[in-house]
C-alpha cells in the first residue's frame, strides 16, 4: 500500500465468506470521494464513504492491484495501492483517517473574505453615487469595525465626508487609511490638502 499525499491510517482485514469478494471503504470524517485511478491517470469515481464495492469495480476486472484515491474538500488527499486478496469470497476493509489541509483551507477563507470586502465596498459605493449618505455611512462604519486593518474602508468614509464638506471628519478617516497604507501618494496629497483647509477654517473661526 502506498500513500503519496499524507499520513493515513489503513486497516485491511480479510474474512472468509461464501458471497462474492468486496472492498469496503471507510473514512473519518465520512463523505470522502473514493476513486479508482486507471493506468492513463483518469480517476473513476466509485462513490462516497462509507462505501462497499465489488472486487470487479475496484480491481479493474481481472487486475491484481488497484490504485485508489480518497479525497474530501479541505482535507489532504490520500492515494493507496490495494493488492487483490489471493483467495475469493473475502472482504477487504480500508479505513482512512483524513487530515485537514490547512493551507488550502486558509486560501479558501481568504477568497471568501476578499469577496465579502468587494461586495461591501461595491454596495457602499452605489449608495454614495445615489447620495444615500447616511445608509452608506452605516455600511462603511460596520465595514471598518469588521476589517479595521483594510484601508479602503477608511478611504470611502473619507470620500463620503468630503462630499458632504465635513472636512475635519474626512481628514480623520484619510489619515487612518494613510497610516495603514503609507505608500499611497494620492492619499498623501488629499491629507495635505485637507490639513490646509481645516487649518484655514480654524483660523477663520478664531477671527470670528
Amino acid at each position: 500500500m502506498l500513500n503519496r499525499f499524507g499520513p493515513v491510517i489503513i486497516l485491511v482485514m480479510l474474512f472468509g465468506c461464501s458471497s462474492p469478494s468486496t472492498v469496503k471503504f471507510l473514512s473519518t470524517p465520512e463523505d470522502a470521494v473514493v476513486s479508482m485511478v486507471e493506468d492513463n491517470g483518469t480517476a473513476v469515481v466509485l462513490g462516497k464513504t462509507p462505501l462497499q464495492s465489488s472486487e470487479a469495480d475496484v480491481y479493474k476486472g481481472s487486475g491484481r492491484h488497484s490504485q485508489i484515491l480518497i479525497k474530501k474538500e479541505n482535507y489532504k488527499a490520500h492515494e493507496i495501492v490495494l493488492m487483490r486478496p489471493p483467495s475469493g469470497g473475502s472482504e477487504t476493509i480500508v479505513n482512512v483517517q483524513l487530515v485537514r489541509d490547512e493551507v488550502n483551507q486558509n486560501a479558501a477563507d481568504q477568497t471568501v473574505t476578499q469577496e465579502k470586502i468587494a461586495n461591501a465596498i461595491a454596495r457602499a459605493n452605489g449608495m454614495i453615487q445615489s447620495k444615500q449618505y447616511s445608509e452608506a455611512e452605516a455600511v462603511l462604519s460596520n465595514f471598518v469595525e469588521q476589517y479595521p486593518s483594510v484601508s479602503v474602508g477608511y478611504d470611502y468614509l473619507g470620500n463620503l465626508n468630503y462630499l458632504q464638506k465635513r472636512f475635519a471628519k474626512a481628514l480623520k478617516y484619510y489619515k487612518k487609511a494613510l497610516a495603514l497604507n503609507p505608500q499611497n501618494t494620492e492619499r498623501k496629497n488629499i491629507v495635505e490638502k485637507l490639513e490646509s483647509i481645516t487649518k484655514n477654517d480654524s483660523r477663520a473661526g478664531d477671527a470670528q
